[in-house]
């Protein structure tokens, strides 16, 4: 069975009893960093050593790698039958957060239904949820964006947005890294309307998380007090 593992964003504890029993049994750990994924095997004490494949290699989907772990036996069909009687467990994990999302891992899934193997995805730790409940908007429907275009095309989401807000009534979220903030909010004071309310969630369930809550006029204000991610909260 392959599984599909969030892991915490930040705080430890967040981890669930079940990924941990995942972890436990898991022979290979498709991930972003083997570096990353096996200091978190060892932070939760987790004595088993599984194989850690990295899902990117040269900037690129890690195919040959991935292969070799779903379907190495497959002329003998032996993978295939260990993986649907449980006895081979796969996890796919992020270096925080829920594979797919803003994250690889979707090409493992499309190889999965490909190959007709089982898979099936945990629920747990990601980034949006938190700062959408955060925010005090409803949770009746939003639209996430993910990161934006670092260069080209991120003009282009800027207007998507602008589109979105004024056509609609539902939260935009979005993530953003420490290196792009300012930017950012030079570019929303600039192409945002400034009664749009907007809520900054920085370093989400670590000792330094905090929430700015204010508009588009009042960003000004905002103080970067520390590095890190943000998910931010439009509309």
């Amino acid at each position: 069975m392959i599984y599909f593992v969030p892991t915490p964003i930040g705080n430890l504890q967040d981890i669930t009893l079940r990924a941990i029993n995942v972890f436990e049994k898991a022979k290979f750990v498709l991930c972003e960093d083997g570096r990353v994924s096996s200091k978190l095997f060892r932070l939760l004490n987790i004595k088993n050593q599984p194989t850690f494949v990295n899902l990117i290699k040269n900037n690129e989907f890690n195919l040959s790698g991935i292969e070799f772990c779903l379907s190495s036996n497959l002329a003998t069909q032996q993978l295939i039958h260990n993986l649907d009687e449980d006895n081979l467990v796969i996890a796919v994990v992020s270096d925080a957060g829920t594979p797919t999302i803003s994250d690889p891992g979707y090409e493992v899934v499309q190889l999965a239904q490909k190959l007709e193997l089982q898979y099936t995805v945990l629920p747990g730790s990601t980034a949006l949820i938190p700062a959408l409940v955060a925010s005090g908007r409803s949770g009746a429907g939003f639209k996430f964006l993910g990161f934006l275009p670092t260069k080209k095309g991120r003009q282009t989401a800027f207007k998507k947005i602008v589109s979105s807000l004024e056509s609609d009534n539902k939260p935009i979220i979005i993530y953003e890294s420490v290196h792009r903030i300012e930017k950012f909010i030079q570019e929303a004071q600039g192409l945002l309307q400034p009664s749009t309310k907007i809520c900054i969630c920085q370093e989400l369930t670590k000792m330094n998380e905090t929430y700015w809550i204010g508009t588009i006029a009042d960003l000004g204000n905002f103080k970067l007090t520390s590095k890190g991610e943000f998910v931010i909260v439009m509309g």
